[in-house]
């Protein structure tokens, strides 16, 4: 299931340190990587000082085929079998293709972490949510910092991608998208998950609805949040228990995408598995209130595995 990674490049600051973290996804199966760069006219087009021309296209991926080169042989270093592409076009449907056509198991990207987002309207329109909505296969984002000496993230263990599959956070709304990750989490050797989180929000709304309900109730509803649970638990074929001291299940009450997050900030987790539907980010009231996930992976509080 994790046997071949494709591996998307844009040459950005910090690319370069993302390839130490395939020496540890071997833990998980990792075996092949397929290097894409993907050369977007759009890019040159819509831009105010530059004009996008042909001949430009070829000096391009002459660029792109020499570091494409050295990161081959940097990362065959490490025993995996490699190989690049590179592709002209719309950087989400290039990419989406070539997973498909290659077979691909999961894809890596990366995306620059700071504070927090100012505004949630960032994620809309980037690379990012279009490869997001158009791939099928589960997506890796990894959580970068560029690093500078006077840096506060520089020994920040939230961007170390060392053990990153040893603690998982499973953000569980037992909806079908987010039940849909249990067959992808049960195919991660049983030697490499140490503590696995189920992790389940009770979304602030709902609780202001109960208020004023009686305890019966509140009572009925306990039950029905512990029955939901079961299924997640078949699902897992009882390979983490609280007995074996790799299970643990969190409860929180508040807003889902900022609980998630401040949990992630006080435990210092590295990796959150979401479930992601994916929705036409055309529609207004989408765009305006979107899902938890969606608000998640803007946050980018640690690296996410987003599995549809």
């Amino acid at each position: 299931m994790f046997n071949t990674a494709l591996y998307a490049i844009n040459f950005g600051d910090f690319y370069y340190e993302n390839l130490d973290c395939f020496a540890h996804y071997s833990k998980i199966g990792l075996k092949e990587i397929v290097l894409i760069h993907v050369i977007d006219p759009s890019i040159f087009q819509h831009s105010l000082y530059s004009i996008y021309k042909k001949e430009d296209e070829e000096k391009i991926r002459k660029f792109a085929e020499i570091k494409l080169e050295d990161i081959k042989k940097y990362l065959e270093k490490s025993g995996f079998g490699v190989r690049y592409v590179i592709r002209v076009g719309n950087i989400a449907e290039e990419i989406a293709e070539e997973a498909k056509a290659e077979n691909i198991d999961f894809i890596v990207l990366d995306k620059k972490a700071g504070g927090k987002p100012k505004r949630y309207f960032s994620f809309y329109g980037s690379p990012i949510y279009d490869i997001l909505i158009k791939v099928e296969k589960p997506v890796l984002v990894m959580r970068r910092v560029l690093f500078h000496s006077s840096s506060d993230f520089k020994n920040d263990r939230k961007t170390n991608c060392r053990n990153l599959f040893d603690d998982i956070v499973f953000a569980a709304d037992f909806s079908e998208s987010s039940l849909k990750t249990l067959p992808l989490i049960m195919k991660i050797p049983d030697d490499v998950i140490k503590l696995f989180t189920i992790l389940h929000i009770i979304d602030e709304k709902f609780i202001k609805g109960l208020k004023d309900s009686n305890d019966n109730e509140i009572e009925n509803y306990e039950k029905s949040l512990a029955e939901k649970f079961e299924p997640v638990m078949r699902g897992l074929n009882y390979r983490f228990t609280k007995e074996k001291s790799n299970l643990a299940i969190v409860v929180r009450k508040g807003v889902p995408y900022k609980e998630i997050a401040d949990f992630i900030e006080e435990t210092g987790k590295k990796l959150l598995v979401l479930g992601f539907k994916g929705r036409d980010k055309e529609d207004l009231r989408e765009i305006v209130f979107g899902s938890t996930a969606e608000r998640i992976i803007n946050a980018l509080p640690c690296s996410i595995l987003i599995v549809k």
